[in-house]
């Protein structure tokens, strides 16, 4: 009945996770929590998970990944690639996969795509090169290098976690170099040969010496008293040859006292006519007869920099924008950063003027702009901001975990001074790990002390650096091994038997065929992390079952949890890009499709050679 039950849980928190109208971690402890109700695990064993070995290094990656952004470590990675004067496609495609497969074998791979996309939009603007040639072949580089080592990646952690839960050996620092580095060489070589030339070209490189880039967005102004529009219709005002702009919307505060209605307004008649009662306005789509009006709220878009100095002149104003000399203010995207905590929130709440100093004048989602009122907009995943604000408060906005400064801006520079101690500390703390004379947790643990202690991460920012949704989301699904295990539930087993009869229980290349595919479709819809923890301890009992050695099959789950490559809801890397990059869906199926093939026929070849069936 327990088992019945438990399967039960968990295809409801598949569909969730799949459907995303529910967040992972919220998912995720929603399914821990019906684990301890109905008595599948107790108390002990459903908090187990937040006083994890694997949890607790998650924890201290973050942290460590974060003192070597704050140091500059990787923006002089970056500043050699663009020193170098590299400027064909495959070239920098080349060198950018090297440098971010490198970085994510010992850092989170989010923070190494984060540091390392400004870096891309700068060699863009100076070569030329389309930015969505290189973008997705970065993230796909993060996720490929992530798994050369043990840290690089959480399903690798996690995969060696459910190996010790299971009585056996865990992974070290480097048993997954071998087959690490020849799915890196797999990937690197794909994209050599066909992969940059199925890299669509979505949105041209920005012009280099604007520094930012000034596509067209959607934002909002205000006429204000006195305004030289005040009484001129939108076909006289000639927004588009004077400013250019285009004027999309008008949103008008509604006077009772004065009886208008939309006869009194003839022009309505042609657009759309609708009433907010929430905050007493009425918004239409502008005949070209249509009058300004005082106060009235304006949706235009066009070139931001253009609509900046018709606010000089009086013609409108941007409500709440930075006052002060042109020169002092700058333009900057900002795209929100996996798992950030503006994520959810809409514009008017976040209040952006308040909290960061910026103004935010525009939206991007999926690579169009957003029409609606953008103060009630709830931000998503992907979204890119255009922000308005002095050198400072863009700079302190480069440091802030939430976001990411898409473009260079001043402001941003690092405390290059200690980037030294950072790198010494972040290897000190890999080769204590690797030594095997202390568990990886007390390196990494210890590696922050000494992060935090040599100055490179001010304690004040330390907790800032961790993406607390993945760790609660972890924490929340490790007690999931054991109640699949034969001492609650015996759910694994069950389906690692079903599994077996599948593939004809005899040949353990089709049992890790049909491992590898599980695990590749489900990480597709579901979080990575989420994904080992649920089918490796299946992946474990099959190993068993057919009497071979598991440790193949539990690197060959980490592996194919890392093939996210053709969605970009697949991992957050993914979502980073797609939303920065303009790109498609389909863009990941058809660039990201021979990838995943080549990576699980290569895991194929090489898991068994390097983990043998027989010890």
């Amino acid at each position: 009945m327990d088992q019945l039950l438990l399967l039960v849980l968990l295809i409801g928190a598949l569909v969730l996770f799949a459907s995303e109208r529910v967040r992972a971690d919220l998912v995720s402890l929603g399914l821990l929590l019906c684990l301890m109700l109905t008595g599948i695990v107790n108390v002990q064993e459903g908090f187990s998970g937040f006083a994890s070995p694997a949890v607790i290094t998650v924890v201290c990656m973050f942290i460590l990944s974060g003192g070597l952004v704050r140091t500059g470590v990787a923006d002089e990675l970056a500043g050699w690639v663009v020193a170098r004067g590299l400027r064909g496609t495959l070239s920098l495609t080349v060198v950018l996969m090297l440098m971010v497969g490198v970085m994510s074998s010992f850092m989170n791979n989010i923070a190494a795509v984060t540091i390392l996309m400004p870096s891309v939009f700068a060699i863009a603007q100076r070569t030329g090169v389309p930015v969505t040639k290189l973008l997705m072949p970065l993230a796909f580089g993060s996720l490929m290098g992530g798994l050369s080592t043990l840290v690089g990646t959480p399903p690798n952690l996690l995969a060696s976690e459910a190996l010790s839960n299971a009585g056996y050996a865990p992974f070290k620092m480097f048993d997954y170099l071998p087959t690490g580095i020849s799915v890196f060489l797999i990937g690197l070589t794909y994209f050599i040969a066909i992969g940059s030339r199925l890299v669509p070209v979505r949105t041209p490189a920005a012009a280099p010496d604007e520094g930012v880039s000034l596509r067209h967005y959607v934002t909002e102004a205000v006429v204000p008293k006195g305004s030289t529009l005040i009484g001129r219709s939108v076909e006289q005002a000639r927004l588009r040859d004077m400013a250019g702009v285009t004027v999309l919307r008008i949103h008008r505060a509604y006077n009772s006292d004065r009886g208008e209605t939309v006869e009194d307004r003839p022009w309505l008649r042609f657009g759309r006519y609708g009433r907010d009662e929430e905050d007493g306005t009425y918004s239409f789509l502008p005949w070209p007869e249509a009058t300004f009006e005082a106060e009235d709220h304006v949706q235009l878009e066009g070139d931001p920099s253009q609509l900046l100095q018709k606010q000089g002149r009086g013609w409108l104003e941007i409500p709440e924008a930075n006052r002060g000399a042109a020169d002092a203010l700058l333009i900057g995207e900002v795209a929100l950063a996996p798992g950030s905590r503006a994520l959810g929130t809409s514009l008017g709440e976040a209040n952006f003027q308040a909290r960061y100093g910026v103004h935010v004048l525009g939206l991007r989602r999926n690579g169009r702009q957003q029409d609606d009122r953008l103060n009630q907009l709830r931000l998503e995943p992907g979204d890119v901001l255009l922000v308005q604000g002095s050198a400072a408060a863009l700079g302190e906005l480069s440091h802030n975990p939430d976001f990411l400064v898409v473009n260079r801006l001043a402001g941003a520079a690092r405390d290059h001074r200690k980037r030294w101690i950072a790198v010494g500390v972040m290897a000190v703390t890999v080769l204590a790990a690797a030594s095997g004379l202390i568990h990886i947790s007390v390196a990494a643990l210890a590696g922050v002390l000494l992060m935090v202690g040599s100055g490179c991460m001010p304690v004040r920012d330390m907790y800032a650096q961790v993406d607390w949704r993945v760790v609660f989301m972890i924490a929340a699904l490790m007690p999931l091994s054991l109640a699949m295990d034969a001492n609650h539930t015996g759910a694994a087993q069950s389906l690692a038997d079903s599994l077996l009869f599948v593939t004809g229980g005899g040949s353990p290349y089709l049992a890790m065929i049909a491992v590898i595919l599980l695990t590749v479709g489900l990480t597709q819809m579901m979080s990575n992390a989420a994904c080992v923890v649920l089918v490796a301890p299946i992946a474990i009992r099959m190993a068993e079952g057919l009497g071979v050695e598991p440790h193949g099959f539990a690197m060959a789950v980490a592996i194919a949890a890392s093939t996210a490559f053709l969605t970009p809801v697949g991992h957050q890397a993914n979502m980073l890009v797609y939303g920065v990059g303009n790109y498609r869906f389909n863009d990941f199926i058809k660039v990201g499709g021979p990838l995943a093939l080549l990576v699980v026929i290569t895991a194929l070849l090489i898991v068994p050679v390097v983990w043998p069936f027989t010890p």
